[in-house]
């Protein structure tokens, strides 16, 4: 096995799990489609996780997890400081945040209407403000794409300036050729970014493709 081989095999866990970055996605991929040798052991290991998946998950008996769950708070909180601010966490700030506010926007309140008096009347209906609005999408790329028989459903991470920064498979097949052509879609495709008070900021886009052709 090649040095570049063995760099891939390492990405491997990380790639079927979603959370490596766009560029390491991107090499990995293109050594799938040139390499056959790593392709066969990238599907090995795909059949692993799904055997791993198929596997019944171990219940914690309640004694037991509560046992647990006892020691963690006694090992975070054996100082007398930190126990009494968990006191306060607890019991006095729930009492006392709620109070506080309610008082603070009562006398508010009482102040702004004895200084204007009685508003006047409006007849004209409200306007609702969109004071927070999620990314769309805009525009995408002229690709050729085919999701086989089962659909594909991503969440495109798109910033500021409306470009797509990279996507996570949420649910559908990995196939090195749709990776591929995914690749092209997302990256080449054109995002209204979220807004937040009329600001652009970086948002979430979910795609959800079947068998589609998209065409310029």
């Amino acid at each position: 096995m090649s040095k570049s081989c063995r760099e891939i095999v390492a990405q491997f866990s990380d790639y079927l799990d979603g959370v490596c970055g766009p560029e390491v996605g991107r090499a990995v991929r293109s050594h799938l489609v040139a390499c056959p040798r790593c392709s066969a052991d990238y599907a090995q290991w795909q059949r692993v996780q799904e055997e791993l998946r198929t596997l019944p998950r171990a219940q914690v008996p309640p004694d037991v997890a509560l046992r647990l769950r006892v020691r963690v708070s006694q090992a975070r909180h054996r100082h007398l400081w930190e126990r009494w601010a968990l006191w306060w966490d607890n019991a006095v700030r729930p009492l006392l945040v709620p109070s506080v506010a309610g008082v603070v926007t009562a006398v508010i309140f009482v102040g702004l209407v004895l200084c204007q008096g009685i508003p006047p009347v409006s007849h004209q209906p409200d306007v609702p403000l969109e004071l927070v609005t999620p990314a769309r999408v805009w525009q995408l790329a002229p690709v050729e794409f085919n999701t086989g028989n089962q659909p594909l459903v991503v969440v495109t991470y798109v910033n500021a300036n409306g470009y797509a920064t990279g996507y996570k498979i949420l649910s559908g097949q990995r196939s090195p050729q749709l990776m591929n052509q995914l690749d092209r879609l997302v990256y080449f495709s054109l995002f209204r970014p979220a807004r937040v008070f009329g600001e652009p900021t970086k948002g979430e886009v979910i795609l959800s493709f079947r068998q589609i052709t998209v065409r310029g």
